[in-house]
Order: structure tokens, then C-alpha cells, then sequence
């Protein structure tokens, strides 16, 4: 069975009902008190996050405990919920963006790692074999205080914090649970490619990456994190390829380069993603791999690395300018093993990085001949 979708249910079911209270009580209390709470799951860990006035904070650690130390896994709420998965994943296997990631992440990561991702058909075989039972086993194995990070930002003395979290939740089992060991990805030494046809689409989404084989905590990552920033700075208009893909040659609506599957101290991969009509999917596709390779071959320059190094910076306190992203922040680096430090030292580390460091890592895990690809949508008769 899929642990990807056993999980993903499991963190589902957790508000549907505990010992003490049904769902609707839940949700009646979350209600009262002015406050929300949400259970989710990432690669390797059970997440929770909530908000909630000072004054209710011991309260909703009641209800979190309660969830984590008393879940019934109600039947009638499970078989609500695996309709309304299914569906999810009947939306997921026509998303084109969705597809061409999984087929990436399947060229680049082997079985076990944990940015390998399992199809959608199997997500779906796995979600039948869902029982109340098996929710039941699952969350006996795997719930874990000795795992429990808890992040907290807002107008909370660290004593009182420390008190209410270890009062709350010393029923929760304690058997130093150790996650399996998987394999690196092995940078690759030639290029694959994968077309996936989804007929009846608007456009082609595509998809180019390669495994660098390290983990955030390598000399290499930052100047190669910002080296993938000037490349293709996700989610602005600052990249070389919005610039010139998008805005000289008019190819698509937006195309991206990132670093990603970073989290859980595993090794993770540089990758392209765009959205192309099918009539532009060939002029974009050459686009996206002409500005990959002339960044690498002739570098960027002291400027560019300025102007990104500052960009970060002020995107990086952004993001933390709020309770929740800095608690979040915050368990994010003590999760990954580092000191809450990291919040502070890394942005300061960014600052310091040349273009000379820069080209030197893009060159190193961003080769053009090794970049593997997938495309998905409307992609019959096109290479």
C-alpha cells in the first residue's frame, strides 16, 4: 500500500472525531474560541499548525493532544472522505503540471527516496485498501513524541510554552521511532525524457531538471540556490527566462527555475518548469534550454549577483514578517537538524556569495546534456 496516500488520509481523519469529541464539537470549539487547526503531512513528518488568541492556547494543545492520543477514525466520516480523494486525484491525473512533476521526479529520484513520487493510478489503488483498521495500525506505529517539534511565535513566555507542551502531551507514546534510510539520487549521466498524453488541453506543461546529489546543508547549495534565482526567479518577473521567454519572445504565460525536495536533509534537484501552447511547445522548449545553457556557459554577472543577493534578502524577511511563517520558519530548520540560528546566519551567508562562486555551481550540477525532461497535455506527434 502507498504510505504517500495512507498518510495523507490519516492527517485527514484526525479532526473527524476523537474519543471526547465528535467532529462537529471540534469544530464548534475551533468556532468559539476564534481559532483554526489544520493536520497535514510532508515527506517525512506528520504536520499540525493552528492560530489562536494567547488566552486559548492551552485549549487548543488539549484538542492537539487529543487528536494525536484519541483519534476513533470514524467509518462513516472515512468512506466521506475517500470519495472526496478520489475525486482529487481523478482533477489530479488531468492536471498537467501535477503529471509532468511526477514523471521528473520519477526520471531523477529512485523508489524510496523521498522526492520520488508514486503515480496518480497508484494513489488511487492504495486509497481502495484504505480501512479503518489500517488508520488505526498506521497511527500506532508512527505516532512519536521523541519526533515532536513544536514551533511557537506570538506574545508566549518560553517557560510557560515548555510547561502547557509537556503537560498536554505526555501521553504521547515515546518509542524513538527511526524513519527508513533511503538512496541518493545519482547525478545523471545522460538525458531521459518522458511525454505524457493528456488530450483536450489548452497547453502543454513542461518540465526540465537534473539531481545535484547534495543536501542544503553543502557549500555548494546557496550559491547554487542563487545561481537558479537568476536564472529563473520562481514566482516574479526577475529571471532571465520571464525576460526573455516570456517577454521578448512572447512564448508562454510564465516559466520558472527553482531548487526543489531540499526538506528532510535529503538531496534534491534544479529544475524548469513552463506552460507552453502547443503550437509554441518546440520555440519554448528551445528557449528554456538556450538560456540554461548560456547562463552556465558564460556565467552571470557581479551585477546580476547583487541585485539577486539583495532580492533574497528582502523576499526572505518578508516571508517571516508574520507569526505564522516564522513559526513555521522555525520548525522547518529544527526538523532539518539545524539551529534555530540558521534563520539568521543563512540570509547573512547569501549576502556574502559572488558571481564567481555562483558560476562555479551552476556549472558543476546544472549540465546541459545530462537535463532530463517531461511534458505533459496535448503532446501527440510532438518531440
Amino acid at each position: 500500500m502507498s504510505s504517500t496516500e495512507l498518510a495523507k488520509i490519516h492527517s485527514a481523519m484526525l479532526l473527524e472525531g476523537t474519543q471526547r469529541r465528535s467532529k462537529q464539537d471540534i469544530q464548534e470549539f475551533l468556532d468559539s474560541v476564534g481559532a483554526n487547526l489544520s493536520f497535514s503531512v510532508s515527506s517525512d513528518r506528520l504536520i499540525f499548525s493552528g492560530h489562536v488568541l494567547e488566552k486559548h492556547f492551552d485549549k487548543l494543545l488539549v484538542l492537539i493532544a487529543e487528536a494525536l492520543t484519541e483519534p476513533i477514525f470514524p467509518a462513516k466520516e472515512l468512506v466521506v472522505l475517500k470519495k472526496r480523494e478520489e475525486g482529487a486525484l481523478s482533477l489530479e491525473a488531468r492536471d498537467t503540471r501535477t503529471q509532468a512533476s511526477i514523471a521528473l521526479s520519477r526520471i531523477l529520484f529512485p523508489v524510496g527516496h523521498p522526492n520520488y513520487s508514486e503515480t496518480t493510478k497508484e494513489l488511487k489503488n492504495a486509497l481502495k485498501e484504505i480501512t479503518r483498521r489500517t488508520l488505526q495500525d498506521y497511527h500506532t506505529k508512527t505516532i512519536d513524541r521523541s519526533s515532536l517539534v513544536l514551533s511557537v511565535a506570538g506574545d508566549l513566555k518560553h517557560a510557560d510554552i515548555f510547561s502547557l507542551v509537556e503537560r498536554r502531551f505526555k501521553k504521547i507514546p515515546q518509542s524513538g521511532i527511526v524513519l527508513p534510510p533511503f538512496e541518493p539520487a545519482i547525478p545523471a549521466t545522460k538525458a531521459q525524457t518522458v511525454m505524457l498524453s493528456i488530450p483536450h488541453k489548452s497547453s502543454i506543461d513542461y518540465m526540465v531538471g537534473i539531481a545535484t546529489g547534495i543536501t542544503d546543508d553543502h557549500a555548494d547549495y546557496a550559491p547554487l540556490l542563487l545561481g537558479v534565482r537568476i536564472l529563473g526567479n520562481a514566482g516574479g518577473f526577475t529571471g532571465r527566462l520571464m525576460s526573455t521567454v516570456r517577454e521578448e519572445e512572447g512564448l508562454t504565460y510564465g516559466v520558472y527555475a527553482y531548487l526543489s525536495g531540499f526538506m528532510a536533509q535529503a538531496d534534491g534537484c534544479c529544475a524548469v518548469w513552463g506552460t507552453f501552447a502547443p503550437e509554441l511547445f518546440e520555440k519554448g522548449k528551445a528557449g528554456v534550454i538556450r538560456e540554461i545553457k548560456k547562463i552556465v556557459e558564460n556565467g552571470v554577472t557581479s551585477d546580476e549577483a547583487k541585485k539577486h543577493r539583495e532580492l533574497y534578502d528582502a523576499s526572505f524577511r518578508v516571508r517571516l514578517s508574520n507569526s505564522g511563517a516564522l513559526a513555521r520558519a522555525a520548525h522547518d530548520v529544527i526538523a532539518s537538524g539545524k539551529s534555530i540560528s540558521h534563520l539568521d546566519t543563512f540570509p547573512k551567508k547569501m549576502l556574502s556569495i559572488s558571481a564567481p562562486e555562483i558560476n562555479k555551481a551552476l556549472k558543476k550540477y546544472l549540465t546541459p546534456d545530462h537535463l532530463s525532461s517531461s511534458a505533459s497535455g496535448p503532446v501527440v506527434g510532438l518531440k
